[in-house]
């Protein structure tokens, strides 16, 4: 009788390991950017994540900027407000849950999400008309059954991006 207690308390243990280890995901994204490029984020609602986005501005080949200088980037963030920067910038956001709904669904096109990738990340560059391209990433959110959190970086000028999403879902 004792044993059989330990074995079903162990067979309960593994069971909830695997379930809490299951639910950590990651998605990365990078890239040269020039000209305006979009950085945006996708969760699902009951994803809990962390971000990292790192922009490092590139030197340009143009005159009269001189050769080995990183020309000035700009940064518009999702609430419209900007920075120039002409150094490595990295930006930690926390993006919180937001809801409860635990459905099956799935979003195909340039920020896929499904019950596998809860979240994702891209860095689409050379963007010619940004609101209209945001506008499209915002109607695929408002499409799905399941609601997404997004949030967009616009960045202005040539630049190196890298973006690292953990996040867990629970």
């Amino acid at each position: 009788m004792r044993k059989g207690w330990l074995v079903f308390l162990l067979v309960l243990i593994i069971s909830a390991q695997l379930v809490v280890l299951s639910s950590f995901r990651d998605a990365e994204a990078d890239g040269f950017v020039n000209g305006n490029s979009v950085v945006a984020i996708a969760k699902w609602d009951y994803v809990q994540a962390g971000v990292r986005i790192s922009v490092t501005p590139q030197p340009l080949s143009v005159t009269p900027q001189p050769a080995g200088e990183s020309g000035p980037v700009q940064l518009v963030f999702s609430n419209g407000t900007s920075i120039g920067i002409n150094s490595t910038y990295t930006i930690t956001l926390q993006l919180p849950r937001t809801g409860d709904f635990f459905g099956n669904g799935a979003i195909s096109g340039t920020l896929a999400l499904s019950e596998d990738q809860p979240l994702n990340a891209i860095v689409e560059q050379n963007v010619g008309d940004v609101s209209t391209y945001v506008n499209l990433l915002k109607e695929s959110e408002t499409s799905s059954a399941i609601p997404i959190d997004l949030y967009v970086l616009v960045v202005v000028g040539a630049a190196q991006v890298t973006v690292a999403v953990y996040g867990v879902a629970l």
